[in-house]
């Protein structure tokens, strides 16, 4: 059994291809990669079912493969294949889970060390750029999240379904 979201293969060496990541523009030209590759399907009463029954459960290779997130929900999913990549580029990553200020969102966001220098970036927002430095427990992130933890991947965080989206909520988590 797989222990990692992010561990590299076949599928995740084939799509990052001869893509080098050096520097905070190669991040952006790794974001829009993984953006052209995926159809983003909607998030609705019609798709919530299956939207919720693979939430943090694929790899960053099954997400490639199925080739599709759902809209609203694809931030954990687009930091993990992005994470995924800079690991298989030799870029050392972390996956940011947030919490919104009033406690009743979650968002993820990636944070790179290329050459020494930390960046984080929101994968899941197009016209994102990367910004120096790591969050700290201090930090508040787009002026609505604040750090909750940090990890490998969602499973790292003992994420592994929505249902326990509720950890991150509690007091003392």
């Amino acid at each position: 059994m797989l222990k990692s979201q992010i561990e590299i293969d076949k599928t995740i060496l084939d799509f990052l291809g001869d893509t080098k990541i050096s520097t905070p523009e190669d991040l952006i030209v790794l974001r829009d990669k993984i953006f052209s590759h995926l159809e983003f399907r909607p998030y609705n009463e019609e798709t919530k079912s299956h939207a919720d029954s693979i939430q943090w459960k694929r790899t960053a290779s099954e997400i490639i493969k199925d080739g599709y997130a759902y809209q609203g929900k694809a931030c954990s999913d687009l930091t993990i294949i992005f994470l995924a990549l800079c690991k298989a580029a030799g870029v050392e990553g972390l996956l940011v889970k947030l919490k919104s200020l009033d406690d009743k969102k979650t968002h993820s966001i990636a944070e790179v060390n290329l050459n020494g220098n930390w960046y984080r970036m929101d994968v899941s927002n197009k016209d994102s750029r990367p910004f120096a430095g790591q969050l700290t427990d201090e930090s508040i992130w787009n002026r609505n999240y604040k750090v909750w933890k940090k990890g490998r991947d969602v499973w790292d965080l003992e994420l592994d379904d929505i249902n326990t989206e509720n950890k991150i909520f509690k007091k003392d988590a």
